[in-house]
């Protein structure tokens, strides 16, 4: 049984119903539970909550809503596992056993009540009180994606010019790449030059006082020189082929007009004059 206060059913009755029912938790002393697994507390709390608030919404004097606490607590856990005729005949001795601490008017309010609330749902109260609840539950943890933060009105563009704005970004994205891949392979290819130039020299055995012959020398300046030619042409074709495609990005951005200028309005009149002396 609780033993709630004249001071407690005061700040209960004065709090928002959430605020008020965690408050409450905290004056029973409950432990934390989800309402959502377990109703028992649940139902158990709001019977409680919801009679301080009928004795302080009749006007009845802080220590007798208290009483009124009291005499519904009991009341609730007297009856449990009983008839409903035991449970009317446990109604008549609380109401004897209180009716020197209520005055009569307020505990006619207060059996009236129960008669509205309990009586009215008392096969769910004996449920809830002796049937144990097997709780048999999936759950889900679901992500939500907040959506974004909405950029104010004055700030919006057209559709069309949007997505020409978008599509000039992707050829600046696609041109800007191209370049980053150029620069990437012309360091490798000097790299890869490099490396190879070391190896063929490493390969060369002549000793310190060797005479070397004109037609070695000739032979290892030409395979020296081939080596520099190969990784020269490989540049210089991946450089032509890049410079085409980047002049291939430049002029679309410079013949993609943006909406609404005089070069798409008369593009789109010549496609339509086009269009009608096809049909002619």
């Amino acid at each position: 049984m609780s033993s709630l206060r004249v001071s407690d059913v005061q700040q209960v009755a004065r709090l928002q119903k959430e605020a008020g029912r965690c408050h409450l938790i905290k004056l029973l002393k409950w432990e934390a539970f989800d309402e959502e697994k377990n109703l028992k507390p649940g139902i158990l709390l709001d019977y409680l909550y919801n009679a301080i608030i009928f004795a302080a919404g009749k006007g009845f004097p802080w220590p007798s809503v208290a009483l009124a606490v009291h005499f519904s607590e009991e009341l609730l856990y007297e009856t449990e596992g009983k008839t409903m005729q035991e449970a009317l005949r446990k109604l008549r001795d609380k109401c004897n056993e209180y009716q020197h601490k209520l005055n009569r008017g307020h505990l006619q309010q207060l059996v009236n009540y129960f008669f509205g609330t309990f009586f009215r749902h008392y096969r769910l109260y004996q449920f809830v009180l002796c049937e144990a609840r097997e709780i048999d539950q999936i759950m889900h943890n679901l992500e939500v994606h907040i959506p974004p933060e909405i950029p104010p009105l004055k700030d919006g563009i057209d559709a069309d010019l949007w997505k020409h704005q978008q599509y000039m970004t992707e050829l600046s994205k696609t041109e800007a790449q191209l370049q980053a891949d150029m620069s990437a392979f012309r360091e490798n290819m000097q790299l890869k030059s490099e490396q190879e130039l070391e190896k063929f020299y490493e390969d060369l055995k002549f000793q310190d006082k060797e005479v070397i012959k004109r037609a070695n020398v000739e032979k290892v300046v030409k395979n020296a020189h081939d080596i520099q030619i190969m990784v020269v042409s490989e540049i210089l074709q991946k450089e032509i082929e890049t410079a085409f495609q980047i002049l291939d990005l430049k002029i679309q951005k410079t013949t993609t007009a943006p909406p609404g200028s005089k070069s798409s309005r008369s593009f789109t009149k010549e496609s339509k004059t086009k269009r009608m002396s096809n049909k002619e």
